[in-house]
């Protein structure tokens, strides 16, 4: 239930108009673009992309489902981490561990983060999880800034 712009993306058993859609922002790495916009697509970890590259959880995060205190919802739960994970804030999707940089030719440096449109019901709202003992972007409540969903 994702489109992007890049030549509009929209999955066929869209049953509402994309405006009403929230904006969401995705942070990866320019290895996996290719995958993304062949398959219109995106992974989550575990997943094996187009040329065998497979999807793995950013560093620093743990990959087991577990119990967690939502400090968006107020409340405790089952979390998995095996998931595609978005946020509203293109602050906090820029961040390294999410839109790691590449190095090019000439020394130039790069990140890749979409701007996507999520479907309002098919998403759950979490705090951040880097560890941020700070406000990270001035706009949004830390305890706000993950959107996930298996879809």
């Amino acid at each position: 239930r994702f489109g992007w712009k890049a030549g509009l993306v929209v999955a066929e058993n869209v049953t509402r108009s994309i405006d009403d859609w929230h904006v969401a922002y995705h942070g990866t790495t320019p290895s996996v673009v290719p995958a993304i916009l062949k398959t219109n697509q995106l992974a989550k970890p575990g997943d094996k992309v187009l040329g065998g590259l497979e999807i793995k959880i950013a560093e620093g995060h743990t990959g087991m489902p577990h119990i967690r205190y939502n400090k968006f919802t107020k409340a405790e739960e089952l979390f998995n981490p095996n998931q595609i994970f978005l946020s509203p804030s293109p602050v906090y999707s820029s961040m390294g561990v999410y839109a790691r940089q590449h190095t090019l030719q000439g020394g130039r440096r790069m990140q890749v983060m979409l701007q996507v449109r999520i479907s309002p019901e098919s998403y759950g709202t979490g705090q951040e999880t880097v560890g941020a003992t700070e406000r990270i972007d001035s706009n949004f409540s830390n305890d706000a800034l993950e959107w996930y969903t298996e879809e």
